[in-house]
């Protein structure tokens, strides 16, 4: 199973927001580590989550929003 296929993993089911609950933050840590494994540049890996929030047909705002917490690798610890 390739990385991207996991990306929902670490999104809400219902609000699509990102590493919002202790699982969630779980499965983004999981997600980054095997992107990185598998020699994905971040680039590439905030533009596949893009698409994948895209193709959840979410607003522009909602993905500009959650995009945001994604690139923060801050998000991916719990506090």
């Amino acid at each position: 199973m390739s990385w991207n296929d996991k990306i929902s993993s670490a999104f809400g089911v219902a609000d699509k927001k990102f590493a919002g609950h202790a699982n969630d933050i779980e499965s983004a840590v999981e997600l980054l580590e095997m992107a990185s494994k598998e020699g994905v540049s971040f680039a590439d890996y905030l533009t596949d989550i893009k698409a994948w929030l895209k193709s959840q047909d979410c607003s522009p705002q909602h993905i500009e929003q959650e995009m945001g917490k994604v690139n923060d690798l801050s998000s991916y610890f719990k506090t």
